[in-house]
């Protein structure tokens, strides 16, 4: 069996993926497409993302393993409607995902992107500083509302609790409240969520059904002094909707770690905006990363050698 890895993986984790491997063959190539097409013609299981054109190049491939969490970009029509099974990197990122998250939000709220663009005191001709808004908010007894209770979800409502906040929680499928959850509701229950949070976190995975769903309608629901964050997939929210809202003063401030076309357009209004940090979509980047992955893999390799349930498995109709 050929296992065929096209994700940068350093010396000590190929070792890892050789030593599950066993007796089958192991290659590691590079990420251009004329690698693929000479490597992927008989490789039965696949590791690293993959385009819909490099898809063509891996006629005979059973299994894929994914790096990406969300899938909303992979799963078109050819691997969707195919017999091959999807494997993600669903659950890695959460502990990073959820630092980055409150990153934004405390660098909002302490005023902390002014004073590292400023390296000084934030001007008193400042908007936000005239209006009293964001130079040292508290945001400890707040009330968290997270959307999604996965990976990302569950580590921001634990960070949340740190901060002795209320976390209230929705989700699409989920039914189980975590310790870490004060409230769990359905998706039903999103129009509550958004006018109790005091801050809101996006925690969910871009499908048909989360696309815009933080919407103008849920935005207006908002106290004036709540915040966005978003460091799962810029098309759960509707960005022409936040950008009018962050206009009026409709919320405090907004934390964006993806954006729904990426990169952000140079005339985009978020990048002057005094109310919005940015981020390049590395909230799920650390220096632990790259072992959780290793760890997936492996332990799904063998698992897929033996003939065991795999980890992660994707709906690809669902989209997760």
């Amino acid at each position: 069996m050929k296992i065929l890895v096209r994700l940068s993986l350093v010396d000590n984790f190929r070792h890892l993926v050789r030593d599950a491997a066993g007796d089958n063959t192991v290659v590691f190539a590079n990420s251009d497409e004329d690698s693929l097409h000479i490597e992927g013609v008989d490789a039965e299981v696949y590791c690293g993302n993959c385009s819909e054109a490099e898809f063509q190049h891996l006629p005979n491939v059973k299994w894929m393993q994914f790096g990406s969490a969300g899938m909303d970009a992979f799963l078109y029509p050819a691997l969707r409607d195919s017999d091959v099974i999807v494997t993600n990197g669903a659950g890695l990122y959460g502990p990073e995902g959820a630092e980055h998250a409150f990153a934004l939000l405390l660098s909002l709220t302490r005023g902390i992107h002014h004073c590292a663009r400023n390296q000084t005191n934030p001007p008193a001709d400042s908007p936000s500083f005239q209006s009293g808004r964001a130079w040292g908010t508290e945001i400890n007894g707040w009330t968290l509302g997270v959307i999604g209770i996965g990976g990302f979800g569950l580590n921001m409502a634990r960070i949340g609790k740190g901060f002795n906040m209320h976390v209230i929680a929705v989700d699409a499928y989920r039914t189980d409240k975590p310790d870490a959850v004060d409230e769990l509701t359905p998706l039903g229950g999103l129009s509550d969520l958004m006018r109790s949070a005091d801050v809101v976190m996006t925690a969910c995975p871009l499908t048909a059904e989360t696309y815009h769903l933080i919407n103008a309608d849920n935005l207006a629901l908002m106290k004036p002094t709540a915040y966005v964050i978003n460091v799962t997939r810029g098309g759960v929210i509707d960005e022409s909707a936040l950008i009018e809202a962050l206009k009026a003063g409709k919320i405090a401030g907004a934390g964006l770690d993806v954006v729904e076309i990426e990169p952000l357009a140079e005339d985009s209004p978020l990048r002057n905006m005094d109310n919005v940090v940015l981020s390049p979509h590395w909230a799920g980047i650390s220096q632990q990363s790259p072992h959780r992955f290793a760890a997936l893999f492996c332990e799904n390799l063998r698992r897929y050698l033996n003939g065991e349930p795999l980890k992660n498995v994707v709906d690809k109709q669902l989209g997760f």
